[in-house]
Order: C-alpha cells, then sequence, then structure tokens
C-alpha cells in the first residue's frame, strides 16, 4: 500500500460499520494499535489496552475491525499482522519514527514531552496549527513543529529568525542523535501532563501530515 491514503484508510477502520453506539476511540488509537502489533507481535489484549490507556471493550472492537479487515489475525499468544495488515504498516512505519520523552527545553509545554518524527512531511506543514489542534483534542496541552531545512530547525508559525534552532542548540544534538533527521523532514513536540497524554498526542499530531 502507497502511502497515499494512509490517513483515510485509519480514519474507515475507526468507524463503526454498522448502525450502534459511536466506537469509543478514533483513528489515532487504530494506528497506533497496527503499530503495535507491527513492532512487537504477537501482542494480547491486555497489553494492548495498557498501551492505548483503552478499555478490554474497546480493545475487543479494534481487534474485531482489524480481523474483519483482514489486517491481523489472533493467534494463542495475541494478535499478528497479516500480509494485508504488513503492507499498511510497512509505509506506516517508514513515515512515523518510534516516539521519545525527551527534554523539549525551550518548547516545553508542560511536565512531560514526546517527539516523533514524520519523514518527507514538510510540505504538508502550514502553520503547525493543525498539529497544535490535533495534540490538545487528544489530551495535550500543546505541540510544537519544527521543519528541517538543511541544518536548521525552523518553527512555519514563527515570524522572526528567533525560532531558528542552530546545529550547536542542546535540543537539537538530542533530536539529531535520536530521530537522524534529513532536509524535508518535520518533528512534531508535543507536552502533556504525563506520558500517556504525550504519545496519544504526538501520534495524533504526526497523522495530520500523513496524505
Amino acid at each position: 500500500m502507497a502511502s497515499a491514503g494512509l490517513l483515510r484508510t485509519l480514519e474507515t477502520l475507526s468507524k463503526q460499520p454498522s448502525p450502534g453506539p459511536a466506537p469509543a476511540f478514533s483513528h489515532v488509537h487504530i494506528c497506533r494499535a497496527l503499530l503495535a502489533i507491527g513492532d512487537e507481535g504477537p501482542i494480547g489484549r491486555i497489553e494492548l489496552s495498557r498501551k492505548l490507556a483503552l478499555g478490554e471493550g474497546a480493545i475487543r472492537t479494534i481487534i474485531r475491525h482489524l480481523t474483519q479487515a483482514k489486517l491481523i489475525r489472533v493467534v494463542r499468544d495475541g494478535c499478528v499482522l497479516t500480509k494485508r495488515g504488513t503492507d499498511l504498516y510497512n509505509p506506516l512505519r517508514a513515515k512515523l519514527s518510534r516516539i521519545a520523552f525527551i527534554d523539549a527545553k525551550q518548547l516545553s509545554l508542560d511536565k512531560f514531552s514526546a517527539a516523533i518524527l514524520v519523514r518527507g512531511a514538510l510540505r504538508f506543514v502550514r502553520r503547525g496549527i493543525e498539529q497544535r489542534d490535533a495534540a490538545v483534542h487528544a489530551g495535550a496541552t500543546g505541540a510544537c513543529t519544527l521543519i528541517v531545512t538543511g541544518s536548521a530547525y525552523l518553527m512555519p508559525m514563527a515570524e522572526t529568525d528567533e525560532w531558528k534552532l542552530q546545529p550547536q542548540d542542546p535540543l537539537v544534538r538530542n533530536l539529531e542523535k535520536l530521530f537522524h533527521p534529513k532536509n524535508r523532514d518535520a518533528l512534531v513536540v508535543v507536552s502533556a501532563p504525563d506520558n500517556a497524554l504525550a504519545e496519544h498526542g504526538a501520534i495524533s499530531a504526526a497523522l495530520t501530515l500523513l496524505e
């Protein structure tokens, strides 16, 4: 599956296929479930529940959606990706780095911060407002988006060079060590009252940079 259409696919998977109550989860949870199963599978319901901070009822529904879509199958030790699931997981993981919990220094907006790299996403970044709004909607305090242009890290909503992070900046050195970003990548740093909300907000923000 090409990277185009990834977001639309995740949104479709999160929808209730038949009349009834709206699901207690979103496309962000679907994405996180697929990544967790692809990264660590086989993985059981209890562990998925812990990772996604969802009740077992919601996890069972997610597993049912993914099973019906033939993206996963359930084996004795838990859930694993099918061939079709791997075809969705691979481009997702190619675009989205793993989450890193960081000291966000001057970008920190709360006690805990998580960062994620979205590869080749510069063309989808406008002013960073979409990422901030998605993170806040997911329960985070806020988000800062950085675009990588050459050796500089820029905040797209900044109107002056004051928010251009230079290579010698300690935050930049840490981000480069963690993510090895390349020209035209985007980094999103999300802050929240706890790590779980920071992680969920980071994935939510990153998904706004997918097609």
